[in-house]
């Protein structure tokens, strides 16, 4: 019933969203009688879902639903036949490019300018692919991520499995965590290196800040290594007590989280617009659902592992942390590493 009506909704060209929590089998899907475009407002007492851009001066885009415009249904149980590695597009000038901005970086970094910072790339494939089919790959194939696919004709088709939470929140208390350090997923002991233990701590010790003067009792665990299809990343969780009235101020402070900008975040966010060479968009904002009439919850996850969909083309967008100890070489195929998340299950 989720596919066809998604389905009906995408050739009528009406906006939905379809969504799945972090380990859970439960699929949902919201979607809207109409084409309007609905912008989020703080105070507005709706259920909905959040998609929010990296540029945290642009319009959070909001897709609001009842439970009249809601079906759920659960995953079935048979695997899909997806490729454990697809080949990207062979592109040299995009490679030397990359390198290019990552010795750059490191360059700034080690002059003292920036501590660390966030280096993405805007993968192209010349080919369509099926949301739908592709969403459905997803979720059999990621299911400790957040995965979503959603349509609006005055924003796009995107969709991701994204394994960062923002921001959990519910009855005053909240939950995030600090997400850094990547490498490819190896049976037996993983061994990190310095670069990606400084690179976490980087993380881990600015959300704490962010936190502080807003959230109390402050718990934060030891870092642990937590698998995202085929990579892995180091984690730290963080939770604690945080009054409503405080969680959106405490979002504004979140993000973007500096593993996905880097830090200082304004210096590394000037760094971004300065070099990157394309606009974001909604790659590493943040997505989720808010529960304002039942629940007073929100379930926000940081925008990665995502991917744009058009009519002829699809956009990959991964990226990587660079600090003073990262090699050019490495930190491209770690972003090529990333890239795998989505290319296995379009479709």
């Amino acid at each position: 019933k989720i596919i066809e009506k998604a389905k009906s909704q995408y050739t009528q060209q009406l906006p939905f969203v379809c969504t799945k929590q972090p380990f859970s089998n439960k699929v949902s899907l919201h979607w809207q009688n109409d084409d309007t475009l609905h912008y989020f407002q703080e105070n507005q007492l709706t259920n909905g879902f959040l998609f929010a851009p990296f540029n945290s001066n642009s319009p959070i885009v909001f897709l609001p639903f009842s439970a009249e415009n809601t079906l759920e249904s659960y995953l079935p149980t048979e695997k899909a036949d997806i490729p454990t590695q697809t080949a990207l597009p062979n592109n040299e000038a995009e490679k030397a490019q990359h390198i290019a901005l990552v010795a750059k970086a490191v360059q700034a970094i080690q002059e003292g300018k920036l501590q660390k910072v966030v280096l993405s790339r805007k993968i192209t494939l010349n080919k369509a692919a099926d949301p739908l089919k592709s969403f459905q790959n997803m979720l059999v194939s990621y299911p400790s991520a957040y995965c979503y696919l959603f349509y609006h004709p005055q924003v796009g088709t995107w969709l991701a499995a994204t394994p960062e939470v923002l921001l959990h929140h519910q009855n005053g208390h909240f939950s995030t965590m600090a997400l850094a350090g990547t490498q490819p997923f190896k049976e037996g002991e993983i061994l990190w290196h310095t670069k990606e233990k400084e690179e976490q701590q980087i993380v881990t010790n600015t959300i704490v800040a962010q936190l502080e003067g807003y959230a109390t009792c402050c718990e934060v665990a030891p870092a642990k290594t937590v698998r995202a299809g085929g990579i892995v990343h180091l984690c730290t969780e963080i939770k604690g007590d945080l009054p409503n009235n405080l969680v959106f101020k405490t979002i504004e402070r979140l993000h973007p989280t500096p593993a996905v900008c880097g830090f200082p975040t304004e210096k590394a966010r000037q760094f971004l617009l300065e070099n990157e060479g394309y606009p974001r968009e909604f790659y590493a904002g943040y997505c989720g659902l808010v529960d304002f009439k039942h629940k007073n919850s929100l379930d926000l996850f940081v925008n990665l592992r995502c991917a744009q969909l058009t009519d002829e083309e699809v956009f990959v967008y991964v990226g990587g942390g660079v600090n003073s100890g990262s090699q050019e070489e490495s930190e491209w195929q770690e972003t090529e590493n990333k890239a795998q998340t989505m290319l296995r299950i379009l479709q």
